[in-house]
């Protein structure tokens, strides 16, 4: 199956971005972060509804409704200009490419995952300096059935931020830009860089051979779970064992197998790190406007000290369950802009420090559970399937199943570890 490129170009806002609002400036959490682009994929299988709407039409309406959307979401069309630490809103707009694949879409995602494959759906942009911020391409399949990928610069804004805009602009091609909710892009005035922070990203071990898998984590399995490791914990835990998430039981299933097998080829009893991030918006007491658009998340990263040869479920859980416990009640206590800004520097801090640390093995884990991914209904019904577009990195992204309250995890991981953690009887027994 092959991705042939048959277009590409610039979406322009429908309308000029107004002369105050042509300069936005960064929030501190904007500044602390890498310019690298974050990218998702929808995928939307042809319908009976869909069969008397001609392909091109609707690929006219995606990028008419685009460039409508594009007028509310202003900063997404501009530049990001690295020397002023600013969004240069001058509408230069999104790079749209537009794809035709010589397959079928349930022959992309039944089966074994091609990575390439997938990786040319979505296209890995460049630096976001003076570049596009928001790269969108549309691939369409001999079956009607197509996939729209997102790929869009940490420096304009987090997965929050992403999901209202994929929904405005689905909302914007389906029923008109007048039933759209306008964005707020106020949080640089409300936390505002007071220095330029000093963050050093380190250079992430990107390699060329990894695999890519979706494992389908059942609501019910998730359940019995939840309900098994309440009856093994001594009744002053369960109180707080009863509270524990989907996604914090699903973290701890895939970093015990990752643990066991890393044990298992490499013989060391290595320190092993699990990091994840929260997304900050209605956990703190400081006023935010309704759709907050920007970056407003801190990171989550704690050591798993886990002792034994075959380290338990239970104790794996109950160390990611506690780490997100602590996280919320300690930003749920910050009612000032300062104490936030040095709360998320300091939790950026940590995630950098175990991610250039050599020896410890680092077990990144992206939830975009509870996100509205599956409301993106561009006319021709909701979405099928939703993936994060992860980097060539052993990294792990969830996002909620369309149905049964599961979750579906997208693992990227090199292939040796991936033939092992396949086999891994606790993933096995609660996924197909």
């Amino acid at each position: 199956m092959k991705v042939e490129v048959q277009s590409k170009k610039l979406v322009q806002p429908s309308a000029p971005t107004p002369n105050q609002s042509r300069k936005l400036g960064l929030s501190f959490i904007d500044d602390l972060l890498f310019s690298k682009h974050a990218g998702i994929v929808y995928y939307y299988r042809a319908r009976e509804s869909t069969h008397e709407i001609h392909t091109l039409q609707r690929l006219h309406r995606l990028e008419e409704s685009l460039s409508e959307t594009l007028a509310l979401f202003y900063p997404l069309a501009g530049r990001y200009v690295e020397e002023g630490l600013f969004i240069d809103c001058n509408d230069q707009g999104a790079e749209v490419i537009q794809a035709k694949v010589d397959g079928t879409l349930d022959q992309l995602l039944q089966g074994d995952l091609d990575r390439d494959l997938f990786n040319s759906l979505s296209k890995f942009p460049l630096p976001a300096a003076n570049n596009p911020l928001v790269v969108v391409q549309v691939n369409s399949f001999n079956c009607g059935g197509l996939a729209i990928s997102l790929r869009f610069s940490h420096k304009i804004g987090d997965m929050y931020t992403m999901a209202m805009f994929m929904n405005s602009w689905a909302t914007a091609c389906r029923s008109g830009i007048q039933e759209v909710v306008p964005p707020n892009f106020e949080l640089p005035s409300l936390f505002p860089v007071k220095e330029p922070a000093l963050i050093q990203w380190p250079t992430l071990p990107f390699r060329k051979k990894f695999a890519l898998a979706r494992l389908k984590f059942s609501g019910q399995a998730l359940s019995r779970l939840k309900a098994a490791s309440n009856a093994s914990n001594s009744s002053d835990s369960i109180a707080n064992n009863s509270q524990r998430s989907r996604v914090e039981i699903v973290s701890a299933l895939i970093c015990k197998a990752l643990i066991i097998i890393d044990r298992a080829t490499k013989g060391l009893l290595m320190p092993f790190v699990y990091s994840t991030s929260i997304n900050l918006r209605e956990r703190v007491q400081l006023k935010m406007p309704t759709n907050a658009c920007g970056n407003f998340f801190a990171h989550i990263t704690t050591p798993l000290a886990v002792e034994e040869t075959e380290p338990s479920f239970n104790g794996i859980l109950n160390l990611i369950g506690d780490a997100h416990r602590n996280a919320k009640l300690k930003y749920a206590a910050i009612a000032d802009a300062g104490a936030l800004c040095s709360a998320v520097t300091d939790s950026l801090r940590d995630y950098v420090g175990v991610l250039g640390r050599d020896g410890a093995n680092v077990i990144l884990i992206t939830s975009w559970c509870r996100f509205p991914l599956y409301d993106s209904d561009f006319g021709w019904g909701k979405p099928d399937s939703v993936n994060n577009a992860s980097p060539p990195l052993r990294s792990v992204g969830l996002v909620d199943s369309p149905a049964d309250g599961g979750i579906d995890a997208w693992i990227t991981l090199n292939q040796d570890e991936m033939a092992l953690f396949k086999q891994d009887p606790d993933i096995v027994a609660c996924t197909s």
